[in-house]
This record gives structure tokens, C-alpha cells and sequence, in this order.
């Protein structure tokens, strides 16, 4: 009994410690956050304190949530939770800047129509539409709106609220060019989509962006930053054009490919070898070789042909100034000129395990002959590079002078004034969305992006620090960003045990849902029945692999919850043990502790 009683004491005593010890931190602490998860998830980056700082109006937050969203998505019904706790975050964090509506959207309400006229999307469904989208509006009356949040985009909120923020802190936006005569960069050809599609979206988003026609030799300096796409072999007036916009203090980014296999599939045929650009950025001290293509077996990008599995050397992962993770395809190399006077900072990298192949190997060779002709030579080399200082023109003069259309173009400048700065990435597929898009959804191209490599924030980024700007958004990709729980941690594991199984099944799926889609383009004759059938099958196997991956989604989802219950259960069992445990040690230590006592204290006889 008296033991019994020691150690409901014991207890009672470590109860009042618990609630005294919460007491304390409350009184001190107040309602400040403390976070202990390793990913700061509950804590704004000191990204958004700056954003939120330099916010020179008001902004209101409108976001629509329809009721039961769960209905619709889980996960889209737990992130719309997620994403209203951080908007009040921002809220709590700048109170007199920030204003926050959260609106519930009942299905025909009044509500719903203001999401509508808003321009949210509709998750529809055969039952009803959802809604989960978001409208800023800042008190000059400029407004951004997200049209739908999607789950796969979750751990890029952050960074697209800042974004939206940093918008409204500038009087206007940058001015940004275009000039790709080779790539179908801002539109489609032959009925396919812009290759580039997804980039130009988010550009236009952040940017005033607009395509540069350089043939009359003439770019305003009205454009903050001029890209260059794949420029090939400039016309005269085009690289005076260029060459006088860098003269009178112009920005530009050059994206240069000895092999661009955007192209190569666009035109059917692989694109010659051409050295033009090596010349032509020579005269500014950047050494390029249009000749080589850099690879890295080490951090080459896994692909699958002819049933197996083997690492491509020529499609690799490397470093950006940044630390983000980018993604290049058949790229080339560049370095500043021992003798050149300008400033350079190296923008992109390998990881330091890279070699090279001439592009004469690849153009008329399958990737798995190509191969054996890459060599790997363990040098590091530089793919991205940016030079800033002064430019010596490639001109002697006016190319028109002495003829009635000198007045056409540009005065002549022999050398550049301040503020120039030419930046130069050696591939132009990495704009590509193949290069670094995981998915996307066409009617919402910007917040429906989900990004696997950090080749577009890398270029947004360098766009606003050439234009002024700074760094406004961190780089961070949705894929890798961290696990926020132990819920995410289970799926994860998982995930991880039939990650190969789904990928074969994902790549199934999207095949026969292309062969149906270009059946079905190219033969709308219904009533030929060969055609029919051949259809129904591919369709049909389209079905099966849709429910076998659909079968494995539902085992990684049972598996995750049968570890979670599992954990939960040994938490509700463990805790308690260790906890009565804990209490019994210390009273049997403190009976062995007093019994030794008593022993020494008694008279030797």
C-alpha cells in the first residue's frame, strides 16, 4: 500500500511539474509559434518577413473553400486547411498590410457566382463543383488570382504568395523580350503545342513579356531584359540589333545549344553544326564551343530502352548559383577569356564529375550507341555564366552607314555603357518543358505547373536580378522539398515499395492514352471497322492499366495507414508503459537508496 501511495504521488507530482512547466512558456511566450519540425513548417522563411516588409500597400486575401471539399479530394481538402493557416500567418506577421477573407462556397450560392466572376476553376465532379483558389487584390486596385491550388504544389505556397507580394511592391513590371527565330517559344506550330509552354505561362504571369523582332536592327531600350532562344546564325541587322541594345546599358540572356533536340524533333532531322556563336560571344569574353556537348555519367538522369534501365550521361543534374537543383539536356560549356576585363559570376555548374562528346557523335546516333563515344574526363565545367563590365562592340560601324537606311537602325556605339550585362546559359532545351515540368494542367498553366528541376525559377530569377529586382522567390521544388510529417513519412515508405511497379503502369496509362488521342486524329472514319476495333483495344488496355495503377494507389494508401494505425496504437500502449515504468524506477531506486542507508547506519555488533 505504502508503495501504491509513493507512486500516485510520484505521478501527481510530475502532472503539476507538466502543467506548471506550460504554464510558464505560455505566460512567457504569449501566442508566439514555437516550431520544432525540421522543415520550419510552421514558421514564415525569412524570404516572406522581407516580402512583407517592403510591402508598400495593403493587400487583401480572398479565398475560396468550398464546403465539403473532401467530397471532392482529400488532400486537396487537408492543403486548402494548410493554406488558410498560412495566409493567417502572413496575416498575424503584417496585420496592417494583410487582410484575409476566407469564403465558404455553398454549391449555388451567391458565393460561388463571386468565385466565378473571380475567376476561380471548378474541381468538377459528376455530383458538383469545388472550389479552392485564391484572389489578391492590392489597394492601387492591381489583383493576381490563383484559379485552383493543386496538393501536387503544395510545398511551392510559400513562394507563390511571395511572388504575388513582391508584384504589387514594384510601380510596374519588368519589360521582358523574346527573340527565338528557330524554337516556336510563344506559340504553336503545326496545331502542337509551344514546346516552351509552360515557361512563357509563368513569364508572362510575373513579367510585361512580348516578342523582340530584331531583323530591322533596332531593339528598344525599353525592355528591362532581352532572352535570346537558340539564336543559330544572326543575320547582320540582328546581331547589330543585339550588340547596340548591350551598348546603351541593355541585359541580355543568351540560351545557346551545339544540339538542341527541341529542334531536332520539331524538324525531323538534327540540327547542323554551327560555330557562329562561338565568334560572336567571343568578342564579349565568353568562350564557348558550339562542338562539344557536356555530359555527367555521375548525376546523369535514368531512362529506359529496349526493357532495361541505364543512366544517360548527356541528360544530368547540376548545381545553380542558387543551390537549386537544374536540369540540362545535351548541353555545351562556357568560361570567361584569361584576358577579359569584365566581372563574371558563374551562374551553373557540374557537380564536378562531367566529361564531353562531339556533337558529330550524337546527331545520326541512338542514345545507347552514343554512349560509348562519351568520354568522361572529371573536370568540372561551368554551363552558366554571366558577365558584367564593358562591351566592346562586334562593329566597325554602322552596317547601313553610307546608304539612305543608316537612319534606320541604331546610332553606332563602339563601346557599352554602364549597367550592361550578358548572361549566357550552353542549352537551349533547358528552357524546355521537357527539361524541367513534372505535370501540368493547360487552363491553369501557371499554379498547375509542378516542377521536378528549378530550370524556370533559376530564369525568373536571373530575369529579376538583371533587371533590378533582386532574388524574389526562393527556389523550391514541389518534388524533395522534405517530409512535413510522420503521415507523409509512412506514405513515403510506401510509396518507395512500389515505385517502380506504379512508374511502369504511369508509362502505360500515358501511352495508350497518346495512341488513342492520335488514332483518333488522324482517323475520324467511324465507320471503318478495322479502325473501330483496333481503337476499342487500345482504349480497353488504356482502362486496364488506368485500374491496375489505380489498385496500386489503394495499396500504397492501405499500406501507409495500416504503418500509421500501427504507430498510433504502439504510441497509445508504449507511452503509458514507459511512462508507469519510469515512475516505478525511481521509487525502487529510492527504496534501494534508503535501504542502503538504514544498513550503513546500523551498529556493527
Amino acid at each position: 500500500m505504502k508503495r501504491l501511495t509513493e507512486m500516485l504521488l510520484a505521478g501527481i507530482l510530475l502532472f503539476l511539474l507538466f502543467a506548471a512547466a506550460n504554464l510558464t512558456i505560455t505566460w512567457v511566450a504569449g501566442d508566439r509559434l514555437i516550431d520544432f519540425t525540421s522543415t520550419r513548417r510552421y514558421t514564415l522563411s525569412a524570404e516572406t518577413e522581407r516580402v512583407l516588409n517592403n510591402l508598400p500597400q495593403a493587400v487583401d486575401f480572398r479565398l475560396y473553400v468550398s464546403d465539403g471539399l473532401s467530397g471532392y479530394d482529400w488532400d486537396t481538402a487537408v492543403y486548402a486547411a494548410d493554406a488558410a493557416a498560412l495566409l493567417s500567418r502572413y496575416r498575424q506577421a503584417a496585420p496592417s498590410k494583410i487582410r484575409l477573407q476566407i469564403r465558404r462556397i455553398k454549391a449555388g450560392s451567391e458565393e460561388e457566382k463571386q468565385a466565378v466572376n473571380d475567376g476561380m476553376q471548378a474541381f468538377s465532379t459528376e455530383e458538383k463543383d469545388y472550389y479552392f483558389g485564391l484572389k489578391a487584390v492590392a489597394a492601387d486596385g492591381r489583383g493576381k488570382i490563383v484559379p485552383a491550388f493543386l496538393p501536387t504544389r503544395k510545398n511551392l505556397l510559400e513562394a507563390d504568395l511571395n511572388r504575388i507580394l513582391a508584384s504589387f511592391s514594384e510601380p510596374e513590371e519588368l519589360k521582358v523580350g523574346i527573340y527565338s527565330p528557330l524554337l516556336p517559344l510563344t506559340a504553336a506550330e503545326k496545331g502542337q503545342p509551344s514546346p516552351f509552354a509552360s515557361l512563357v505561362a509563368l513569364l508572362a504571369a510575373d513579367y510585361d513579356l512580348s516578342a523582340v523582332s530584331v531583323d530591322s536592327g533596332y531593339v528598344s531600350q525599353d525592355f528591362d531584359v532581352v532572352l535570346v532562344v537558340n539564336p543559330g546564325r544572326l543575320r547582320t541587322l540582328a546581331a547589330y540589333a543585339l550588340d547596340q541594345y548591350v551598348m546603351r546599358g541593355g541585359k541580355i540572356v543568351f540560351l545557346v545549344d551545339p544540339y538542341s533536340e527541341i529542334r531536332h524533333r520539331l524538324q525531323g532531322y538534327p540540327p547542323r553544326k554551327d560555330t557562329y556563336m562561338n565568334d560572336f560571344l567571343n568578342v564579349w569574353g565568353i568562350e564557348y564551343d558550339g562542338g562539344k556537348i557536356t555530359g555527367d555519367i555521375v548525376n546523369g538522369e535514368k531512362i529506359s530502352t529496349g526493357g532495361r534501365r541505364w543512366t544517360y550521361p548527356l541528360w544530368f543534374y547540376a548545381t545553380g548559383e542558387n543551390a537549386g537543383m537544374l536540369h540540362f539536356r545535351t548541353p555545351g560549356s562556357v568560361r570567361a577569356k584569361e584576358d577579359a576585363k569584365m566581372e563574371f559570376t558563374e551562374l551553373a555548374s557540374t557537380i564536378g564529375q562531367s566529361g564531353e562528346i562531339d556533337v558529330e557523335k550524337v546527331r545520326y546516333t541512338p542514345k545507347s550507341q552514343a554512349v560509348l563515344s562519351y568520354r568522361q574526363d572529371n573536370q568540372r565545367r561551368s554551363l552558366a555564366l554571366l558577365a558584367v563590365g564593358e562591351f566592346r562592340s562586334h562593329f566597325r560601324d554602322n552596317p547601313l552607314a553610307g546608304t539612305g537606311s543608316s537612319d534606320k537602325v541604331q546610332p553606332y556605339m563602339p563601346l557599352s555603357t554602364d549597367g550592361a550585362a550578358v548572361a549566357v546559359i550552353a542549352d537551349s532545351d533547358f528552357a524546355g518543358d521537357d527539361a524541367w515540368v513534372q505535370s501540368a494542367v493547360a487552363a491553369n498553366p501557371v499554379y498547375g505547373t509542378v516542377a521536378y528541376a528549378d530550370n524556370a525559377a533559376f530564369l525568373r530569377d536571373l530575369i529579376d536580378r538583371l533587371g533590378g529586382r533582386g532574388k524574389i522567390s526562393p527556389s523550391k521544388r514541389a518534388a524533395g522539398a522534405g517530409v512535413n510529417n510522420i503521415a507523409e513519412k509512412f506514405y513515403l515508405t510506401s510509396f518507395a515499395r512500389e515505385a517502380a511497379e506504379k512508374e511502369e503502369l504511369e508509362e502505360r496509362v500515358n501511352e495508350a492514352a497518346a495512341r488513342a488521342e492520335k488514332m483518333r486524329r488522324e482517323n475520324s472514319g467511324y465507320e471503318n471497322l478495322p479502325y473501330m476495333q483496333e481503337l476499342a483495344a487500345v482504349e480497353e488496355e488504356h482502362r486496364r492499366a488506368e485500374g491496375l495503377l489505380k489498385n496500386i494507389n489503394r495499396r500504397i494508401d492501405s499500406q501507409a495507414n495500416r504503418l500509421l494505425n500501427s504507430f498510433i496504437v504502439l504510441n497509445m500502449l508504449l507511452f503509458p508503459v514507459l511512462f508507469v515504468a519510469g515512475i516505478w524506477a525511481v521509487v525502487w531506486l529510492r527504496r534501494v537508496y534508503i535501504a542502503r542507508g538504514i544498513k550503513k547506519t546500523e551498529p556493527k555488533r
